[in-house]
């Protein structure tokens, strides 16, 4: 339906030029028509075509113009005898059969015609309305996220501080995938290589304060819904988070490589890498690591973790 809408005239043109326009369709059916070996059979059969090409890219009147140039030119050169506008009697029946089936599909062709316009206009309406449901979505989160930052400057607990600052993060992290949202079907999709590029920029942003690290994404062009896409990106949030934490002592340089791949039609590996100092030997549990445990199996994915050359590397393999 989408082919046949990118074809048809965006707006209709002038009387003049649609009728000039079904002339020149009828007279490329005709030449088609001459040079067929059809012998003196039903000479209709070609025109219908041009009946209906006419029609839906113009309107009825247009495929009724048709429809009698077709008539005119099959009576004068195709029906016995030829070059007379008079047909004899026995050809009447197929004559008036040939232009009640012509109207008939300039009719049906041009509420056709009609029918895929109203569909164009609710898609684009659809798409809009979900576009500023995205947004509003978007903006909603962004508010939730600055309360909790003005919270955070209020509280004089460096743990607690912590903890609203991690809240913060995540609520964005939310919020962006709203932003990557486009509507693609009757599916809400996220572009992930652009999710998860802007996603670790804003990261690195927040996180390296004055450390020269520098976060570096490899991505697939792979679009998921929200209910996948979202959990990805909070298991990245926290793992590129843990990296910046953990892997790097004081000014020490590195980068931290975040790599998502299709490997199968519905699996994905995400790969958080860096070239700090190695996995730490005992990992305590705390939120992060549960959080990036259940989203995991949300996914319907694994998780494991060993050591770099230099580094640690963890690699997330998720149901898609």
């Amino acid at each position: 339906m989408e082919n046949l809408l990118r074809i048809l005239p965006a707006s209709p043109p002038s009387t003049l030029a649609r009728y000039a326009l079904t002339t020149l369709i009828v007279l490329v059916f005709f030449l088609i028509r001459l040079g067929l070996p059809l012998g003196g059979g039903y000479p209709f059969l070609v025109f219908f075509p041009a009946v209906f090409l006419s029609s839906i890219l113009f309107d009825r009147g247009s495929g009724f113009l048709a429809t009698g140039l077709t008539t005119i030119l099959a009576i004068y050169f195709f029906i016995e005898p030829r070059y007379h506008l008079v047909p004899p009697v026995n050809q009447y029946p197929p004559l008036v059969l040939y232009v009640l089936i012509s109207c008939g599909i300039a009719v049906l062709s041009e509420a056709l015609r009609r029918a895929l316009e109203r569909a164009q206009m609710a898609e684009r309406e659809k798409d809009l309305l979900f576009q500023e449901l995205a947004h509003r979505t978007k903006n909603n989160l962004q508010i939730i996220a600055s309360v909790l930052a003005l919270q955070a400057r209020s509280v004089e607990d460096p743990e607690m501080r912590r903890i609203f600052d991690a809240a913060v993060t995540r609520v964005r992290v939310i919020a962006n995938a709203h932003s990557q949202l486009q509507s693609i079907g009757d599916r809400s999709m996220v572009d992930m290589r652009a999710y998860l590029t802007d996603l670790c920029r804003d990261l690195g942003d927040s996180l390296r304060d004055v450390r020269p690290v520098a976060v570096r994404v490899e991505a697939d062009a792979i679009e998921l819904s929200t209910e996948k896409a979202v959990p990805i990106g909070l298991i990245v949030n926290e793992l590129v988070t843990n990296a910046f934490k953990y892997a790097f002592k004081d000014d020490q340089e590195g980068a931290v490589t975040v790599t998502f791949r299709r490997m199968e039609p519905d699996r994905v590996d995400l790969v958080v890498e860096d070239n700090g100092i190695g996995c730490p030997t005992f990992v305590r549990e705390g939120l992060g690591s549960r959080l990036v445990r259940l989203l995991v199996q949300q996914v319907g994915g694994s998780i494991t973790r060993a050591p770099g050359s230099p580094g640690c590397r963890v690699v997330a393999s998720l149901a898609v």
